[in-house]
């Protein structure tokens, strides 16, 4: 019996190119779109008749109210409590693969795909395990952390192993008109990059009141206002409109959202070596990751454009947290973004960033 996937369809090249590939292949094949917002039709009919060209059946799931509550909503929730959130990673853990494989079984198919750039690799004893892209510049697997084997089990990647012009060229030869489509770069519901506005909507849909905040040292002294925390974020000088004795400038170092502060320093003070995390997922199903004291050296990235940086973990189980002492100290590590650890090239875990010291 010829097994069924669910291709997640965007509309744009990657998603599209792998609906080709997984037909030639020998997968039966069906694509389907998540509407997340509500201005989303256009999008919509454009990937519908993507799917019509491609010969597939097309579903559209209505996902607007759950993608505000449990992206949007917690999005901006997380800046006026002084964070600074990743929408994407949270998105793909509820939506992309969690919801989406859902709605995928209840429609009789076996498996998801999406065109995300990852590779999932089987061990001898049935084990999923995440790896980073062979196209390092396209790499994605950051994002991916919080999947695990028994979901991994029902994923596939089908551009892995194929650089970005090999999928452009497959999209020209189709004929298709996303074929040169650049790729998208912003959060989809900001587009603009002006993510006061997502902030000030949810405050105004749930009746709150913006309030504005200072700017202290790190003794506590009030240097100015600012008009809201939720402005600013660790490491940030520009914008900021400060500077020490008028020469040196002055930097985020953290903030303290009790007392609506945002806590200004020398650069020098943006350093950690040592970054709490919290709520871990283990990707990797082996076990010895999550000893109290993993023995060997791991690589990390706090921010997903990083480079890699050598780590060694201490894994609390009852807390379901990670101690992670870095060789060389690391800059403006930021509460609410992510930590993803690395053995060579496979996801190991990953989790939120709670502090840095």
């Amino acid at each position: 019996m010829t097994e069924k996937v669910l291709v997640a369809m965007s509309g744009g090249v990657d998603s599209t190119v792998s609906v080709r590939i997984l037909q030639e292949q020998g997968y039966e094949v069906a694509g389907a779109t998540m509407k997340l917002l509500p201005d989303s039709d256009e999008r919509v009919e454009k990937t519908a008749a993507l799917a019509k060209r491609l010969g597939i059946d097309f579903f559209v799931f209505d996902l607007v109210d759950r993608f505000e509550r449990d992206v949007i909503d917690e999005f901006a929730e997380s800046y006026i409590k002084g964070f600074t959130p990743n929408p994407c990673v949270r998105c793909n853990k509820l939506l992309k693969f969690g919801r989406l494989l859902d709605l995928a079984r209840e429609r009789g198919f076996s498996k998801i795909a999406t065109g995300h750039y990852a590779r999932i690799v089987e061990d001898e004893q049935g084990g999923m395990h995440l790896f980073r892209s062979s196209d390092t510049a396209k790499d994605q697997s950051y994002f991916l952390f919080n999947l695990n084997s028994g979901l991994m089990r029902h994923v596939l990647f089908p551009l892995e192993g194929m650089k970005k012009e090999q999928v452009r060229a497959i999209a020209a030869g189709l004929g298709l008109e996303n074929a040169a489509q650049k790729d998208s770069q912003d959060i989809c519901f900001v587009p603009d990059g002006n993510y006061m506005n997502v902030i000030d909507r949810y405050c105004a849909k749930h009746g709150l009141e913006r309030k504005e905040g200072v700017f202290v040292d790190t003794e506590g002294r009030i240097l100015g206002k600012n008009p809201g925390i939720e402005r600013y974020t660790i490491g940030q000088r520009k914008g900021v409109g400060m500077a020490l004795g008028g020469e040196k400038p002055l930097y985020v170092i953290s903030k303290d959202p009790e007392k609506n502060a945002v806590v200004m320093g020398d650069d020098s003070l943006l350093f950690s070596s040592t970054v709490t995390v919290g709520n871990v997922n283990f990707t990797s199903p082996d076990k010895k990751y999550a000893a109290a004291e993993f023995p060997g050296k791991l690589t990390c990235r706090t921010r997903s454009c990083q480079k890699f940086l050598p780590v060694s973990i201490k894994y609390d189980s009852g807390r379901n947290m990670i101690l992670a002492e870095f060789d060389a100290p690391v800059r403006a590590v930021t509460p609410g973004q992510f930590a993803v650890f690395y053995d060579g090239d496979e996801v190991v875990c990953g989790g939120e960033i709670i502090s840095g010291k």
